[in-house]
């Protein structure tokens, strides 16, 4: 699944420069998250390709890292993931 963001602070200015970070987390037990980087495709929307191991609903834990080590996380939900189809 690809995954665009558009990264602001609290002004509304676009966040250039970070390292961020996708935890990917479902609510069944055992069930071990997702991790993937997201790269900056133009200044403060980074993109990301997380590979949902089950379909069903995700929670998304967005990492971001600034500029003096500054960190701040904020989360959302994918509801309804289709099961991914393999070719073959």
């Amino acid at each position: 699944m690809t995954l665009t963001l558009r990264i602001t602070d609290l002004s509304g200015t676009a966040v250039s420069g970070a390292q961020v970070t996708l935890e990917g987390e479902m609510s069944h037990a055992g069930m071990v998250p997702v991790f993937a980087d997201a790269n900056e495709i133009e200044p403060g929307r980074y993109q990301s390709i997380m590979k949902l191991s089950m379909p069903g609903d995700w929670r998304v834990i967005v990492h971001v890292t600034r500029s003096g080590n500054r960190k701040e996380d904020t989360e959302f939900d994918i509801k309804g993931v289709e099961p991914q189809l393999s070719a073959g």
